[in-house]
């Protein structure tokens, strides 16, 4: 099946704005390292809505994981 434009592919401006963030902050994330998964189409990029999503998920993992230790040492009575 091919999916169009409007079905699941998002421009770097529609990403920044599915993110809440500036296209200015997508652009620093694109060199980072560990970049938004996207195609890029001569000077243009495409982000599929699906794959950002899972990229996404990943810092939420994080997020929970360091939640937890916090969590597991302040009942330990240590520090991180």
């Amino acid at each position: 099946m091919h999916e169009t434009h409007s079905d699941g592919y998002l421009s770097k401006s529609r990403l920044a704005q599915y993110l809440d963030r500036s296209i200015r902050w997508v652009d620093y994330q694109l060199t980072g390292p560990n970049p938004p998964p996207g195609l890029r189409i001569g000077k243009s990029w495409l982000f599929r809505r699906s794959e950002i999503d899972r990229w996404l998920e990943q810092f939420r993992t994080q997020s929970n994981l360091d939640r937890v230790v916090d969590e597991v040492m302040s009942e330990l009575g240590g520090n991180k």
